[in-house]
Order: structure tokens, then sequence, then C-alpha cells
């Protein structure tokens, strides 16, 4: 029987679902409801609103209106209308589901184009945690402070919501028909006259589908943008074999490691992977501890945790790096050297042979680089602590610099900028967004309404990665899936959606994604969809070693040593708010950074030599001067800095932000110049004015007494005796007593355990005016201190969380008795009996609590409720708070063993801090055996308790930092600045 020719809703409806029909259409009445759908339909299809009926006809033209532009018409009105609707629980949908157990998503996150994997905890549909993926070689389960905030960047309420058209909002319709129209207009000439900016990626989809946007598009020309650049690299590569690569390290095989500026341990792609390599080599019994030396201008992580650091203007590093050069090839030094390092660590290195490493940073020149590969070709490192990869990143486009030009010649009658903010972060010299104004047609998609939305004719929401599909490769080749945690939040498009349908390629994220999937695995697809969807990893998809010769004539000559003349400046991402993309997140602007302390902005680091010679003090504001280009900073003085040098942290002074992240710091980007973006040379000229800075270093570290200890790698630490008279009595623990021990030779100060606390406790944004006055909340903070010279410190990073002492000295004071011991040797706050008088906070010697003057869940700066961990009290004004040991995580191991009548095995509660440490700095368990990780750890000979002289009997104890070149038996006792 043939076919009818009018087909009712409902029959329509279960006729596409039984023969998996397009999933719009399963829900075709729940779409019709949505008020700007049915104000759609009454005015393209006014039969089916009155009839209910649809014939063949009108499916047809109903398709082509949802489908034709990727979903950018009906359906972004439709997807508007669910973000207006209450979020639907999980258990309505999640086969095996469990209402109040939360979901864990395994996804990836991206930083300057590279995956980290991480697991998403959803509490009913909406994330709350990200914690690292144990089977991700990028992340090893740990995090950095970046992936942390996403959570609190998914919930930002300053995220575009809706396209502008020249600042104005307007309608997805009205989208869809001026990306309709421009489309239809490339095609006629093959994109003629068409521009795309992109930023670095490593998404084989993203790829793929720019591949088949060019060969839609041949006449259209495509450019790659990113402030933070491996352009320097990249160079260095092609002078010494011919060709680029991607070089992977392998710490955990080092015996002897130099770094050439940057940032090993933070700023590289595999940051995680190599902090937690190194120091995994540092613990592999029955070797020789590995020698890290750093040469830096900027003190860094990997160059404060080094064994030896080398500081060197700008201009004598690459001096340097020939010398070290020469001396490995002739084991001597033919020319004056600006230190006498080169020789001495050639001899090291040479030794080391093939277990030696040497590592340049990005924002080192071409040269640098070149000698740094060839440095690691001679010692044979290729195949052991180093191996080189094909290019993972999209690249071999044409660069930022050439697309002002045709923007300045009027070449380009439209341009697409497809993520990223280069209206802020391009070069000064450029004047960019003046560029972007004189394009005819533009269109920027973006998470925010920032500077590239207001010099574009279009903006276009971007979704977040937390509520979209795509892929990502880590820094060594291994794809990691992007899928959605939570439905989306706000109307958005992906750079894959947006690509496809300039490629002519129909469909949602999810359908973008398994092409490039399914053309790759051919049989068994949907078994290895779903695996690589639970894993969160594509298996075995690690690029390959490949093999590289170097050139036998790539060295020409030598640097000339550059005279002695103005200030070096150097730029910098920022340890918070990297290139500025993190601006609009609390809390990593309230994050004090790593050596500074600062919060809430930056501003100009420098030596004391340099400051002093300047007659300059920190807060002092001072005009900089580069290439012409002229900002006014605060200076800090940094120990440690070189001499006739300055940093300049890039990612503030922001003016469209949001309501976080604006008119915060000054704009470093206003100095960078296209030909200089990395080292530059400038002039400062004193402004007399004074600038607020904001620090809190000084708030609750313990200055003044012994509290870092600094021992050789087989020597103990000489603690108090343990057996002091007390008034306390002694209290038995017959089942738990929970401990921890956190190890200063592991601990980088990264401060990923300190966000990691944040997000796990639901910790306020107290704000820059309440941080001034010493009020932030972190449960958890990371102390920083200086020993020796402080031309050239020692420096030295504590966390320091609550004690929870044995005899806590909080305890007894308390007059309401809000501050108890638990039967598991917990210091417990009750926050119901808190009367906020203080007297615990005066009475603790480790200042580790918190008091809320304020409901700064009421104040500008509040984090959204929706990020807020269900399992833990938000805190009313007025009590005091402090870390728990994450009790919220030992109650429901505790109840999951119950369950299963059981105890708690080793390892099995993790606490916040411990699960983001990328080092495993830090260790909990319970003390009561002897056998856990803790106890084993609280018999090592170089544990010892902070301030163990008062015999308060903390159950945080820590084990001393070993140094190499301690000779004295006795350990050294570090107390503040």
């Amino acid at each position: 029987m043939s076919e009818p020719h009018i087909l009712d809703l409902g029959t329509l409806r279960a006729r596409l679902a039984t023969e998996q029909g397009p999933r719009l259409w399963r829900s075709l009445e729940e779409l019709a409801d949505a008020p700007e759908v049915r104000r759609y339909l009454e005015a393209e299809f006014p039969d089916i609103v009155q009839s209910g009926v649809i014939d063949r006809r009108t499916l047809l033209r109903l398709m082509s209106a949802s489908f034709a532009l990727g979903g950018l018409s009906a359906c972004q009105e439709y997807s508007q209308a669910v973000v207006d609707a209450p979020l639907v629980s999980q258990s309505r949908n999640t086969p095996g589901y469990t209402p109040g157990i939360p979901l864990v998503v395994a996804t990836s996150l991206e930083l300057n184009g590279y995956g980290r994997g991480v697991l998403v905890k959803s509490q009913e549909g909406r994330p709350i945690k990200i914690e690292g993926n144990p089977l991700h070689p990028a992340s090893l389960g740990a995090t950095d402070a970046f992936a942390q905030a996403e959570i609190l960047s998914l919930y930002d309420p300053d995220r575009s919501s809706s396209p502008l058209r020249g600042g104005d909002e307007r309608s997805w319709a009205e989208f869809s028909d001026f990306i309709g129209l421009m489309k239809t207009e490339l095609a006629q000439d093959g994109g003629r006259g068409l521009r795309v900016l992109i930023p670095p990626t490593t998404s084989p989809t993203l790829i793929r589908l720019v591949a088949e946007a060019q060969r839609s598009l041949p006449n259209a020309q495509w450019h790659v943008f990113t402030p933070i650049d491996d352009d320097n690299r990249r160079a260095g590569s092609r002078a010494v074999f011919g060709r680029e690569i991607e070089p992977v390290y392998d710490l955990s095989r080092a015996d002897v490691i130099v770094t050439f500026g940057g940032d090993l341990f933070a700023e590289e792609p595999g940051h995680l992977r190599y902090a937690a390599d190194h120091q995994s080599r540092r613990r592999t019994p029955d070797r020789p501890l590995p020698r890290l030396v750093s040469l830096e201008t900027r003190p860094s992580l990997v160059g404060v945790r080094a064994d030896e650091r080398v500081v060197l203007r700008p201009r004598d590093i690459e001096i340097f790096v020939e010398d070290l050069a020469a001396a490995l090839e002739t084991e001597s030094i033919s020319s004056p050297a600006p230190h006498p390092t080169p020789g001495r660590l050639a001899g090291e290195l040479r030794r080391a042979g093939p277990n030696g490493l040497v590592v340049a940073g990005r924002e080192q020149p071409p040269r640098v680089h070149a000698l740094a590969l060839a440095i690691n070709a001679r010692l044979g490192a290729f195949g052991t602590t180093i191996r080189a990869i094909e290019p993972i990143s999209l690249g071999g486009f044409s660069t930022l610099v050439e697309l002002a030009a045709a923007m300045a010649r009027g070449d380009v009658s439209r341009l697409i900028v497809l993520g990223g903010n280069p209206a802020y972060s391009a070069p000064a010299d450029l004047d960019f967004p003046a560029l972007m104004r004189r394009v005819p047609a533009s269109l920027h998609l973006g998470y925010h309404r920032d500077e590239t939305a207001a010099a574009c004719q279009w903006h276009v929401p971007e979704s977040h990665p937390l509520e979209s599909w795509g892929d990502l490769r880590a820094f060594d080749g291994t794809v990691g899936l992007r899928q959605p945690a939570v439905m989306p939040l706000k109307p958005g498009l992906t750079s894959e959606q947006l690509l496809g349908f300039l490629a002519g390629r129909m469909g949602d994220g999810r359908a973008l994604l398994q092409a490039t999937w399914r053309e790759r695995w051919m049989e068994n697809f949907d078994e290895r969809w779903n695996r690589t969807l639970e894993d969160g990893v594509v298996e075995n998809s690690a690029l390959p070693s490949i093999d590289i010769a170097a050139r036998a004539d790539w060295n020409q000559g030598r640097t000339q040593r550059a005279p002695t003349g103005p200030l070096d400046v150097v730029f910098a991402p920022d340890p918070s708010v990297w290139d500025g993309r993190y601006a609009n997140n609390g809390w990593l602007q309230e994050l004090p950074r790593p050596l500074t302390k600062q919060v809430w902005g930056n501003a100009a680091l420098m030596a004391p030599e340099t400051a002093s010679s300047l007659g300059l003090s920190s807060g002092d504001g001072i005009d900089l001067t580069v290439a012409g280009q002229v900002v006014r900073a605060p200076v800090w003085i940094l120990p440690g800095h070189a001499p006739g040098a300055v940093t300049l942290p890039l990612g503030y002074g922001r003016k469209e932000a949001g309501r976080i992240g604006n008119d915060i710091g000054f704009n470093a980007y206003a100095a960078r110049n296209s030909a200089q973006p990395w080292i530059a040379e400038g002039e400062i000229r004193r402004t007399g004015e004074r600038i607020p800075i904001v620090t809190t270093q000084h708030h609750h570290a313990l200055r003044g007494r012994d509290v870092v200890r600094i021992t050789g790698p087989a020597q103990p630490v000489q603690s108090p005796p343990d057996a002091l008279p007390s008034f306390y009595p002694e209290w038995p623990y017959e089942n738990y007593a929970w401990g921890m021990a956190i190890d200063l030779d592991a601990c980088i100060g990264c401060n990923a355990c300190v966000v990691a606390c944040q997000a796990e406790n639901n910790i306020a944004i107290v704000g820059p005016e309440e941080v001034a006055r010493g009020r932030e909340m972190h449960w958890l903070r990371v102390d920083r201190y200086y020993a020796g010279d402080p031309a050239e410190p020692t420096t030295y990073f504590q966390p320091v969380p609550c004690m929870h002492c044995e005899e806590a000295p909080c305890e007894v004071v308390c007059p309401v008795n809000a501050t108890v011991h638990s039967s598991e040797g917990l210091n417990d706050m009750v926050y119901n009996r808190c009367i906020g008088t203080r007297t615990c906070s005066n009475n603790c010697p480790y200042k580790v609590r918190r008091f809320n003057f304020f409901d700064y869940q009421a104040t500008p700066y509040a984090s959204a409720l929706d990020a807020m961990n269900p399992q833990v009290t938000v805190r009313e004004r007025g009590v005091m708070e402090k870390c728990t040991y994450c009790v919220q995580r030992i109650g429901a191991a505790r109840a999951d063993a119950r369950v299963g009548e059981r105890r708690l095995h080793d390892g099995e509660v993790v606490t916040a801090c411990q699960q983001a440490c990328p080092t495993q700095a830090i260790v909990f368990g319970d003390v009561n055996d002897p056998e856990s990780a803790v106890s084993r750890l609280k018999r090592n000979p170089r544990n010892y308790a902070l301030l163990g002289s008062l015999n308060t009997k903390p159950r945080t104890t820590y084990l001393a930092r070993i140094e190499m070149q301690r000779d004295d038996p006795a350990a050294d006792g570090l107390d503040g600045e």
C-alpha cells in the first residue's frame, strides 16, 4: 500500500523515531512549542500551526530551514528555548545513572592548541569539578590551575549569548541570513577576498574541516595566530634539520637537564607530564639524583626547582649557548664568555651523553632553539630523552603580519576570525583593530563580546568546551575526545560547525567528530567510539618518532655579542590569566602568582639591582617605551631577576573582558612589536606616582620562624623529640586516623592545589579590596621563601593547609565549642555554632583559618551558584572557615566501604589538593595503617613537623627539600623573608 500523502504529527514522530530519523523531528511537538520557533512557524508555515498536519513538501521545506545552514537558524532558536528552560535531571536520560551520585565524563581541554585529558564530575547535570584523566599522557591524573578554573568559566555570566551586529543584538535567523548570503557569494568566486584567521590547533577534526574548506574555497587565504606562539622553535628546527619537527621530552630518563629560558614546568605543551616525570626520576631508587640547570632572565618554576640557576640578560643567553655548543665540540671556549659556566656544563652533558637534555623556551630566538636541538643531536639524546615527531599543530598558513598587510592594501573583503582575541593581543604596531574595521564584512566567533567582537561587523557566541564535541592532540600526539559534560547553557556554535558549514558539511558537532573517526576506524566503529568516550583517549594514537639528522652546513658563524645598551624587555604569559583569555575568571584573578604572590593585576618585574639604579621601589609607576610604544606600569622588585632587563606579563589591561576582568592591570601587548614579539629593547622613565599592588605573601606567611627544612640526599632531618610534656590527654583512635605528608622536594609551586581546593570547597572570591586587607579566603596557601643573595636567591615553596593538630590550640579557646576534634583526628568546624569571636584564629600558630567578614556570595565577585559543590556547605557570613581534609570525600568513601562491609583501602580517599598535584607532592591517608603511603612517608628520615617545638602534634607534616650541594649533616631551617 502506498504511503499516505498527509501525515499527522503523532504518526510522523512515531515513524521517524522507529526509522531513526533526525533527532530534531523526534521532538517536533516540543520544538513547535518553543516561543521563538512558534513565531517562526506562524510566519512561514501557518498551515501547520492551524491544521497540525505536514505534507511532504512542507516537511522538506522545514528540514531545509532547519539543516541547510548546519543548524544556524531554527535549531538555534530551539537551543535558546532549551537554555531558558531548567536543566533536565540526568536520571531521566542516562542509563544506569543513580540520582545524587555524581556522573563523571572524560573529555579534553585546550591550552594553546594542545589537549589535556580531564574528568568532569557533574551533579544532576551540573559540572562542579574537574580532575585529571589518569589515562591521558599529558595529565596522568593531574591538572593545572587553568583546567581547574574552566568550571567557573563555564558559568561565566558574561559569556556571549546572542549574535551581535555592530554591537547590537540580533536573532539567529538574521545571522543565518547573513552567513547564508556570504556562503552563496563565496561559492561564486571560490572565496576570493576571504581571509580566515584561526588559532593553532591540534584537533584532527578541525584540521580535516580546514582542508575541506580550502578545497571548497580555493581562492580563500588562511592565517594562524596566537600571542603565545612557537614560531621560533619551528624556525630553529628548520635551520638544523631542514624541516619542522615537534620535540617531545622524556625527563624520566634524563640525568642532566639544561633549560634556556621559558618554563618547562608551566608553559610547555606537556608541562604537567614533564613536572611529573622529573619528580619520578628524582624518586627513582638506586640512581643518583638528576641534575637540573636553568639559564633564565626571569625566575620561573623550573628555575626555582633547578639545582643550579644561572641568571643572564636575554642578550647574553644566546652567547652562553654558543659557548656551550662550542665547548661540547672542542672541549674549550675560543671567545670571551659572559659567564664561566659553559665549559663545566659541557663536561656534565658530555658525561650524561644520551641521558642529557637541553630545552629552549619559546621566547628564545631561533638561533638558540637551533643550538639546543643540535646539542641534543650531538649528545645522542634523540631516542632517549627527546624524540622528534611530525608537527601536530595546524601550521603552514600565513601569519597575522601578512593578514594585516593585506587588510591595509584593501585586499580583504571578508574576514572570519575563529576564536581568539587578536584585536586585543595583536602586536601594537599592526593597529589590528583599526584594520579589522576597514573590512566590509567581518565575523568573529568567540566566548565573549570582547575587543575583537567590538571590532568586527558580526559576533557569534562560541560554545564552551564543556558543552561541545571535538578532539585534541596532546603534546605527544595522543588524541583525546572532547564531549559535552552539560547541555548547552547558552546557545552557540563551535569552530567545527562553522568550518563544516563553509566546507559544505552539514551536521552538529557530534556528527562532524564521528565523521573523522568513522573514516579512520572503519570497522567496529561503534565499539571503539563508545570505549574511547569512556576512556577519553584514542588508543595508540601517539605519533611515532621520525628520523632526523642535522644538516652539515647549518651552523655558519657565531652570534656577535650585543653591546651593552638599553634595557632588555621580555614578554611572558601570565601564570594566572595566560594570554588574557582567563581575565574574567575570578578564581584565577585572585590566585597568588607563584613568585610575586600578586593578585588582581600585573607589574613590570625587575631585579633589585635594576630598581636601585633607577631609584625605584615596588609600586612606583613607570613609563616603559618599546619601539615608540609607551605603557604605564607599576614596578615589582623580584629577587633572582636578571639585572638590565624587565619582564612584562601579558594578559591584562582588558577593556572588554567582562565585569571581573575589565580595567585590571596594564596591557603589555601595547608595547609588543611584531618584529620583536618576545625580547625587545626599551627605556624607562619614572612617573612619580604610586600604583597600588595587591600581594598576599606577608598576610599569613610564617616569617621569622623555622619553617622550610633542607637536607642532603641521604641525610636525616633533626626534629624535636616526640615525647614532650602536655596537658592534653592521650586519645586512642580505634578506627581511622587521618593525616597528610607534603614533600617539599616535589612541590613546584604551580598553584593547581589552591584552585582545586577552591573549586571543591565552595571557597569565595572576595575581590581586590578585601585581599588588600588580608581577607582572602583560600583554605590552602603556598608560601614562598627566599634564602641567600637577593640577586641570585634560592627559592622555596611550602603548601600550608590546616595542620589538624592532635593538640590543637584553636579548640580550647573557642567559647561555643565550634571547633572540635573528631573521632578520626580531624579538626572540624561546626559552622552553626560559630559566633565569630575569631579567638581560634588568634590562637592558631599556622594562620590557616579564614573569617568571612562579608557575605561574599552577594558581591560582584561571587562565583556562580551552579558551580557550587552540593556536598560542601556554603558558609554564611560571620563564621570561621578552614581546610577540612576534604571531609566530604572521606564520608563518601566511608559510605561505599560500609555498603561493601569492608575497611577503606589505602588511597581510596584522595583530597582535592592531592588529586590535582602533578608531582604527587601531597599524600593523604590513614596513619593508623602502618603500611599506608602516608605512614611510610611519616617514617621517612626527612619527615618533620612544622613548628614542631610548639608540641601541637600536627597531622600534616613535611618532608625536607633535598639539595645536592648539602655537605652539612645537620638539617637547615629556613625562616621567612
